[in-house]
């Protein structure tokens, strides 16, 4: 029993680090699919977290670093590395308002919503590849199971 105990903490811990690599799953994925060579060099640049940054300010016309790390759960200043990352990329702009000079508002720019667009579209295939090879792999038992499992580690582990 241990050492499945230890083989589950060593795959757990092998899951949380994987975004470690030089280039992530995803990232490779993008770099396959990007059609803009400017793009594609821009790709392996980005970090997780300036992914996710696009994500978010594709679904919203603009947003404050602290509202981007609030729906991130991020760190602002984790915010705010990405987003000059990601100014300097010309992925995003910063804006201030003439109402509100206080307040810095990040935009995507065309080429950071053409990134964002990528990064949805890998996302949804990657799942779907990733559903239908569970759903054949494993039994509806051993599914109950894992969710069992997971449901576990969440609730008191993370």
């Amino acid at each position: 029993m241990n050492n499945k105990i230890n083989q589950i903490t060593i795959l757990i811990s092998q899951i949380q680090n994987a975004h470690n690599s030089e280039l992530t799953v995803a990232q490779e994925w993008m770099l396959e699919h990007v059609k803009d060579p400017e793009l594609k060099k821009k790709v392996p640049k980005l970090s997780v977290v300036a992914y996710h940054i696009l994500d978010t300010l594709s679904q919203h016309q603009e947003l404050t670093g602290i509202k981007i790390a609030q729906e991130l759960g991020v760190t602002r200043g984790g915010i705010t590395r990405a987003a000059r990352k990601m100014q300097d990329e010309k992925l995003i702009v910063a804006v201030r308002h003439e109402d509100n000079k206080k307040n810095i508002y990040y935009q995507l720019t065309p080429e950071g919503q053409k990134i964002a667009n990528l990064h949805a579209e890998m996302h949804q295939e990657l799942y779907r590849q990733l559903q239908e090879k569970i759903s054949t792999d494993f039994t509806s038992d051993e599914l109950d199971s894992i969710i069992r499992f997971l449901s576990y580690i969440k609730d008191h582990v993370m």
